[in-house]
């Protein structure tokens, strides 16, 4: 079957470099790039033709390249947002990540009030896009403390947190509790990291770090993926050229 199109009869007229050029030029379409490749295996194949062996360059080195200046965008762009997260995780994390029973102060007294409050919270990406969901909290009062305690979880898109409700319940007035805070926050009646009801631990340390344990953990694994793809815009160059082709 004869290998042609429209584009042949001209191509035929065009030297080898201006149809290698032909292949891989952004400007012309698919069937001139078609006629080109025919053109050059035609000449290849003549028996007495001087064209042996010839070096037909491919799309895939230079079509789904990228620029310096795209690659570095992506670079910084991607190692900005992974150490970013990274950051944060840190920041939102760490004194309770580091927190030992003996660094905590211990605060006791009887229960002057306790109530859960759920409330509707939100969160704006970079994108723009904002998200909604639910952070429960359960304040204590305490008769010798001025400032209330709290403790924070979020549920999601629950309306209830029946731990804390059911430790609301336990916490009459004049019960007496004991609760493990930071000591350099004592004053500002901070987030508690342990909480001792009649001389039973309801919350432990143990558990209020594994819920920040698994943030910490989500929010350090972003960071990392980030930053592998912002060291790796060579290997990203070479994937979206296998998509593409």
């Amino acid at each position: 079957m004869d290998k042609s199109n429209l584009f042949s009869e001209k191509f035929s007229k065009k030297s080898d470099e201006e149809l290698k050029t032909i292949l891989i030029s952004k400007q012309h379409v698919k069937e001139a790039k078609q006629a080109a490749l025919w053109e050059l295996e035609r000449r290849e194949e003549q028996p007495n033709s001087k064209v042996k062996n010839i070096d037909v360059p491919t799309k895939s080195k230079t079509e789904h390249q990228m620029s310096k200046a795209d690659k570095n965008f992506f670079k910084w762009r991607m190692l900005i947002t992974g150490i970013s997260f990274i950051a944060i995780a840190l920041y939102f994390n760490y004194e309770t990540l580091l927190a030992t029973k003996s660094s905590l102060k211990e605060v006791s007294g009887r229960v002057e009030y306790s109530k859960t409050i759920i409330e509707r919270v939100s969160a704006t990406n970079r994108s723009g896009y904002k998200s909604y969901s639910n952070k429960a909290t359960l304040e204590i009062k305490i008769s010798e403390h001025p400032r209330p305690f709290r403790i924070f979880e979020n549920i999601g898109q629950s309306r209830i947190h029946d731990g804390y409700q059911r430790l609301a319940r336990l916490l009459n007035k004049g019960e007496q509790v004991s609760l493990l805070i930071p000591e350099n926050k004592l004053k500002y009646g901070p987030e508690f990291f342990e909480l001792t009801i009649n001389g039973k631990t309801e919350i432990s340390i143990e558990s209020t770090k594994s819920q920040d344990y698994t943030t910490f953990a989500l929010l350090t694994s972003f960071g990392a993926l980030f930053i592998f793809l912002g060291m790796r815009a060579n290997w990203i160059e070479q994937l979206r050229g296998m998509f593409r082709s």
